[in-house]
């Protein structure tokens, strides 16, 4: 039945003849529902597929490399299928496509031609792209246009769907899939003409089409045996994409009894092309419906999976695995099989993601594993930035808050992300999971991973700073109460910590936080005192933070019982949560001497007018809210400890474990361009790149005040910390300054330029905004500069001219060097 597309290709004179006829009419084809499949290589091959809408004769797709279509060429149907007696679908394979090209088509017939439509296929090299990966659109609607919506604002090369496309698998409901996933076309203008742009999904089979297995091909045309026939066996089969990356599709449908030959040709097929195949690409990623082992109690583990692929999976390298049919998210440590089980295997294996919740609601994410990273019970899907030394992974949550990548805003940069997504942040890893190879090519995940959560402080009378050596309290309590469900206690909700002057299901709403006070309880003269909350779904809209009026406990609070809106006693601060991500905030005195002298009441967030709500991380959902103080606490007292860690550390030999946060001192960039110039507190931040038309080549230096750490040794932490707010592809170095200099008064020609790249310590990609940390312990280089000069660092890039930008001191959270050290007292 399938045909080459040579001997389907209408002649060129005669179709574009025909074309420019029709189009000078203002005709428009009877076509609907159009979609786009990838399934063998995405640089060379596509196909287009539509459905009639009302009488369509022999329909045809008109298609090149430019929006001039007088040099268009023209490709017929190679197939065509009724899926559930109803729905009608033509497909059209485009093969021996230029890779890396822009490519214009139209789909036409008796009436004419149609919308216009472009698509990219995927690059020959090792260029970077982004995909997105996700299941389980069968239900919850407008969750699922959501997503749509926000995939269309990423833009991403390709999209991975993990199956369940709909309930009941049945013709009105593919429709309504159908009529959906026309919100994933983002809309361009291009040469003055709309265009929409599609995008390329791979399908899989989920358990909601075991009624029809062959609904991938007879809705999708998906052909992965390239065998010209619609069967079962067109459920699994591998993608090229690029040289980068080769995605396996599989079904774990085939488990069911009565499929055992299907099985076994699945699993034989999967070991012969991860042996001949799998290395042409430098990343494995898998695809399948039903998970190993859900995190979810209601559902049963899929031993028999893990038997058919964990070992191949790890003997080949597969680097991820995206499983759906759960309703949930989760990260998984990289993990090597062990009897009917995995083990952790952190110096190489295989990373498992999911599962599902494009639309299905979600279900309780209430069984993690020994191996689980983080779980939640979220609506979401996968995007992931693959370029050629790491795969970052980032879990969306549905909202309308994200904003839009244009076409050359993704032309420009293949990682870009919008700016505003909501990232969901997980325990250990933030909002971006970053992995690399060993020398095996089995994933190994990046120590920088957990801190790529995007957002930071902001600068201004909202915005917080944390000092050189803060005291964290490490937050006790925290819960929020609602006006409407005044008796409800929310402790431990998976909706997090919530704010917001009218919510139309629980009213008003107010979090409340309690913190640790035994470290500070000795200590005087507080100063700088700062909140630090994780913000998830941001909120244009004003928020108080106020003293606790009465005592309270997490695990009973309710709006009645903590006196309603008369909890809120005196304001402390103001702040507007306007981004996601990590957000300080200072607060006005006297809130700790209030406790020490009293009750411990803690604090309130309320909003100060509007509905427009905030959600932040609770300590059982992410990132903890801390509470950072300087005070003056003895010699007895540590120095401080970073992140949600409190207490001065145990006792070790003559001194103690201690922790410090050491903001910078100083921090510049200096450019080979304006070789003379000093840009200390430039607007622009911390800069470097490789060579920008106005500042040439950029270096950043930055310098730590290490007053406190000089009779501290045996260093067991010693992390950079940097508020990405450009993010770049290319990799830069991190080295030990080799010439001392002040901020201000350095410049390129001062510090001698290149010179000042003394013995490179580490290197990093910037491939996100938001905070990153890049270890330094290996590298000795505080006990460096505790034993001669403080020369401070140098960041500089190692490849490429797309520039990194981060924030400075005076224009936001400023570089961190975060120390733990054992010390004398």
């Amino acid at each position: 039945m399938k045909q080459f597309l040579g001997s389907n290709r209408i002649a060129l004179a005669g179709a574009s003849s025909l074309l420019m006829t029709l189009c000078a009419a203002d005709a428009s084809a009877a076509t609907k529902h159009h979609r786009l499949v990838w399934d063998s290589d995405g640089r060379t091959s596509a196909v287009i597929g539509f459905s009639p809408d009302g009488t369509s004769n022999n329909p045809y797709v008109s298609y090149g490399y430019t929006t001039n279509e007088s040099n268009w060429s023209s490709a017929g149907v190679d197939a065509s299928y009724t899926f559930d007696g109803s729905i009608n679908s033509n497909f059209v394979r485009l093969d021996n496509l230029s890779a890396d090209s822009e490519i214009f088509f139209r789909v036409c017939d008796q009436d004419g031609c149609g919308e216009r439509f472009w698509f990219k296929t995927a690059p020959n090299d090792n260029s970077p792209f982004v995909v997105i990966a996700g299941g389980d659109t069968r239900t919850g609607h407008t969750n699922r246009r959501q997503g749509n919506q926000l995939l269309a604002k990423i833009r991403p090369l390709a999209v991975l769907h993990g199956g369940d496309f709909t309930d009941a698998n049945s013709a009105s409901q593919m429709r309504a899939f159908l009529d959906d996933w026309e919100l994933t076309y983002s809309n361009d203008t291009i040469d003055g003409l709309s265009y929409k742009r599609i995008y390329p999904l791979i399908p899989t089979h989920g358990n909601h089409e075991d009624d029809n297995y062959s609904t991938l091909c007879q809705v999708f045309g998906a052909d992965f045996n390239a065998d010209g026939h619609c069967n079962p066996s067109d459920t699994y089969g591998a993608v090229q994409i690029s040289p980068l990356l080769r995605v396996y599709t599989l079904n774990s449908q085939f488990k069911n009894s009565g499929w055992s030959s299907y099985a076994s040709a699945m699993n034989n097929w999967l070991q012969s092309d991860l042996a001949s195949y799998g290395g042409s690409a430098q990343w494995r990623f898998a695809q399948y419906h039903k998970p190993m082992f859900p995190h979810y109690t209601g559902k049963s583990d899929n031993v028999i999976l893990h038997s058919w692929w964990a070992q191949n999976f790890y003997d080949y390298a597969m680097n991820l695995v995206v499983e759906s049919d759960t309703h949930m998210t989760k990260l998984t440590q990289s993990l090597a099989p062990s009897g009917n089980g995995f083990t952790t295997a952190s110096n190489g294996g295989t990373v498992y993601v999911g599962e599902g919740s494009w639309g299905a609601p979600a279900r309780s994410a209430n069984d993690p594993k020994s191996w689980t990273i983080d779980l939640a019970s979220i609506q979401q899907f996968k995007v992931i930035q693959v370029s050629p030394s790491e795969v970052t992974v980032r879990t969306a949550q549905f909202n309308t808050s994200a904003n839009t990548l244009s076409r050359s805003e993704r032309a420009a940069d293949p990682l870009a992300l919008p700016a505003n997504v909501n990232w969901w942040s997980a325990n250990q890893v933030g909002e971006a999971m970053t992995l690399t190879r060993n020398g095996s090519n089995r994933t190994v995940i990046s120590s920088g991973s957990s801190s790529s959560s995007s957002g930071g402080s902001s600068s201004g009378s909202s915005g917080g700073s944390v000092g050189n050596n803060p005291i964290a309290m490490a937050v006790t309590d925290d819960v929020f109460v609602t006006a409407n469900q005044t008796g409800t206690n929310y402790d431990g909700s998976n909706e997090g910590l919530l704010a917001d002057g009218y919510d139309a299901t629980y009213g008003e709403m107010m979090t409340l936080l309690k913190f640790d006070l035994d470290e500070v309880a000795s200590c005087s003269n507080f100063s700088n005192l700062t909140l630090e909350v994780s913000v998830t779904n941001y909120s244009n809209s004003s928020y108080g933070v106020f003293l606790a009026n009465g005592n309270w406990q997490e695990e009973s609070a309710t709006w009645s019982n903590v006196g309603g809106s008369g909890v809120r006693g005196t304001q402390l601060a103001t702040f507007t949560p306007s981004s996601t991500g990590l957000r300080q905030i200072s607060l006005s005195g006297g809130a700790i001497e209030s406790w020490l002298s009293g009750n411990n009441t803690g604090l309130v967030i309320a909003s100060l007018g509007g509905g427009d709500g905030v959600d932040m991380h609770s300590k059982e959902t992410g990132v903890a809210p801390v509470l950072y103080v300087d005070g003056d606490c003895g010699a007895s007292s540590s120095s401080s400890s970073s992140g949600s860690s409190s207490g001065s550390g145990s006792s070790s030999g003559s001194g103690s474990t201690q922790q410090f946060v050491q903001a910078a001192s100083d921090d510049v960039f200096v450019g080979s361009g304006r070789s003379g110039s000093n840009f200390d507190g430039n607007s622009d931040g911390l800069l470097a790149d490789g060579s920008d038309r106005y500042y040439g080549e950029l270096y950043t230096l930055i310098k730590f005040d290490l007053s406190g750490v000089e009779n501290c040794s045996n260093f067991s932490q010693a992390t950079l910390e940097l508020n990405i707010t450009d993010r770049s592809g290319n990799t830069y170095g991190i080295y030990h300054a080799a010439t001392n200099w002040q901020e201000g008064s350095a410049t390129w020609n001062s510090v001698g330029g290149s010179a000042v790249l003394g013995n490179q310590l580490a290197t990093f990609v910037p491939s996100a905004k938001g905070t990153r940390q890049i270890d330094l312990l290996s590298s000795g280089i505080v006990e460096t500069w505790l034993a001669g000069t403080n020369t401070g660092l140098a960041i500089a890039p190692i490849n490429g001219s797309n520039g990194v930008d981060m924030t400075s001191k005076e224009t936001g959270q400023g570089p961190l060097l975060r120390l733990e050290a054992t010390c004398s007292n």
